[in-house]
């Protein structure tokens, strides 16, 4: 069990907005029950409220469209230089009993296409599937899961990498593989940030490819855009959790 990958996972998910909208809630409730003064149980209850009100509605797109806007789909010629594909999954379940393709969400299929349909146009470059893209404690197999459907679907030439359990040990993981040559890195546009500053990091160089956008070029906000929807608060914490994540890898390159 990794113990600092499971308190990163923890402390994280509890400056998300969902979490903070949590503690907020959960402070007003302690805070009824004390002997302190009651204005602290309006303060803490106003904070939970503001949080979850404009996560849950507009605020998303605001965090979503600066991410997402950040790499363009790459011309033909990039793409054609690449020596191979990577592909970063996202949630996939190890849960025992499940059929193949119930184990994949929606994010991640769409990267899966996306991923297949390059190597598929380009045979000569090896597919390379690395994560183990579980939500779990316990790291599965995510990649191996994704492999045997990227076979199905014609993909042959494919190589697998289970081990990484985030990001960060997925570059780390291949920095040998992938040593001086660029490669295609497919995952979702939110992602992408993140991702190209961590292989590149690790001396690699990346051809960014997203694959899948949650926000828009344009958007007018209706009057129904600002009631609380449970997905726009999903998105939300997506983004932060990006944020936090960039935030978190810079702030070390500058500690010793």
């Amino acid at each position: 069990m990794d113990l600092p990958f499971i308190f990163k996972k923890i402390v994280g998910n509890l400056l998300l907005p969902s979490g903070l909208s949590f503690l907020f809630l959960l402070l007003a409730f302690l805070a009824a029950f004390s002997r302190y003064r009651k204005s602290q149980v309006k303060v803490f209850l106003s904070l939970g409220f503001l949080v979850f009100f404009l996560s849950s509605t507009v605020l998303p797109y605001f965090l979503l469209r600066p991410l997402e806007s950040r790499y363009a789909q790459p011309e033909e010629a990039i793409l054609k230089e690449a020596e191979a594909i990577v592909l970063l999954p996202a949630y996939i379940s190890d849960r025992p009993g499940l059929g193949l393709f119930d184990r994949i969400g929606g994010e991640t299929a769409k990267r899966l296409l996306a991923a297949v349909s390059l190597a598929r146009k380009y045979p000569e470059k090896t597919l390379i599937i690395v994560g183990a893209g579980s939500c779990g404690v316990e790291m599965g197999k995510g990649a191996s899961y994704l492999a045997e459907i990227a076979r199905k679907m014609g993909v042959k030439n494919i190589e697998v990498y289970d081990q990484p359990n985030d990001t960060a040990s997925s570059a780390r993981a291949l920095k040998k593989r992938l040593a001086g040559k660029k490669f295609i890195l497919v995952t979702a546009a939110y992602h992408m940030p993140r991702s190209v500053f961590l292989f590149e990091r690790e001396g690699l160089k990346p051809v960014p490819y997203p694959a899948y956008y949650i926000s828009r070029a344009e958007k007018s906000f209706g009057i129904t855009d600002f009631w609380p929807r449970p997905i726009n608060l999903f998105y939300s914490d997506l983004a932060v959790h990006e944020y936090l994540g960039l935030a978190f890898y810079k702030l070390l390159e500058h500690i010793p």
